[in-house]
C-alpha cells in the first residue's frame, strides 16, 4: 500500500511539473529533476519577408469582388455615351485614320505625330477599361471559387456574419464622432485624454500602468498638434469660457 501511494504521488508531481509554464513556479524538489523544464508554448518561427505581402482572400472578398466587377461593367456600359462615341462618325478609311492618330501615317500633307491619339478624351478611359474589366472579372471568378470552397467545407460565409464584422468597426467611428462633438464643449485637451482613456479601457488594457500610458500619450498628442503645431480648434469652447480671462486665453492658445 505504501509503495502504491508513493508511486501515485510521484506521478502527480510529474504531471503538475509539465503543466507549469515557468521554472520559478516549480516546486523546489523538481528544479533539478532529470526531466527538465517542458514548455507548452510553441517555439517562435522565423518570419519571411515574402509572407508579409502574401495575398489571402478573406470572408468579405467575394462580395467586394462582385461589387468591383459590377462597377467595372457599369463604366463599360456607359463608355460610348459618356465619351461621345455614340454619335461619332468614323471615316471610311479607318486604318489610315488610326495610323495618322498614332503618328505612323501622314494624311493630306499633315505631319503625323506619334501619340497624337492620346490627346483625345476617350483614349485614357478606354485604356483603363481594357485593364479594369478583364481583371475585375478574373478576380471575381477566383473569389467565387474560394467562396465555394469555403461553403464546401462549411466555413463561415454567410452575409450576416460579414455584416456583423463591418458593424463592429462602426463602433469606433461612433466614438470618434462623439469625440469631435465633445471638443467644442470640453476642449481639445480633456477630450483627447478622455478618448484615450476610454479606448484603452475598451480594448482591455485596464491596469494602472496602461491607464497612465494612455494619459501620457493623450497629453503628448495635445502638445504636438495643438501647442507646437497650432492646429486650429473651435474659437469658442464652453469649458474654457467658464475660466478667468487670462486663463481662458492661455487654454485657447495652447490647449
Amino acid at each position: 500500500m505504501a509503495e502504491a501511494l508513493n508511486e501515485s504521488a510521484a506521478s502527480t508531481n510529474i504531471v503538475s511539473t509539465d503543466l507549469l509554464m515557468f521554472e520559478e513556479a516549480m516546486p523546489v524538489a523538481d528544479l533539478h529533476s532529470d526531466a527538465g523544464f517542458k514548455s507548452e508554448c510553441k517555439p517562435d518561427e522565423k518570419i519571411k519577408i515574402d509572407n508579409l505581402f502574401l495575398f489571402r482572400r478573406g470572408l468579405g472578398d467575394y462580395r467586394v469582388s462582385l461589387v468591383a466587377m459590377l462597377i467595372a461593367l457599369f463604366f463599360l456600359l456607359f463608355f460610348f455615351t459618356e465619351t461621345g462615341w455614340q454619335d461619332r462618325k468614323l471615316p471610311d478609311n479607318l486604318g489610315a485614320y488610326l495610323g495618322h492618330q498614332i503618328g505612323l501615317v501622314e494624311l493630306e500633307g499633315r505631319v503625323g505625330r506619334f501619340g497624337r491619339i492620346l490627346k483625345q478624351s476617350w483614349v485614357i478611359p478606354m485604356l483603363c477599361l481594357l485593364l479594369l474589366v478583364p481583371t475585375a472579372i478574373w478576380n471575381f471568378c477566383e473569389s467565387r471559387r474560394v467562396h465555394r470552397w469555403r461553403q464546401r467545407f462549411q466555413l463561415p460565409t454567410n452575409a450576416g456574419y460579414e455584416f456583423a464584422k463591418y458593424l463592429a468597426a462602426l463602433e469606433f467611428v461612433f466614438y470618434f464622432v462623439v469625440y469631435t462633438m465633445a471638443v467644442p464643449i470640453l476642449g481639445y485637451l480633456i477630450s483627447t485624454i478622455t478618448l484615450g482613456l476610454f479606448l484603452t479601457y475598451r480594448l482591455g488594457y485596464r491596469s494602472v500602468t496602461w491607464i497612465l500610458r494612455s494619459v501620457a500619450t493623450g497629453f503628448a498628442i495635445v502638445l504636438v498638434f495643438r501647442t507646437l503645431l497650432q492646429i486650429k480648434t473651435p474659437a469658442s469652447i464652453w469649458l474654457y469660457d467658464q475660466l478667468p480671462s487670462a486663463m481662458r486665453t492661455f487654454m485657447l492658445t495652447y490647449f
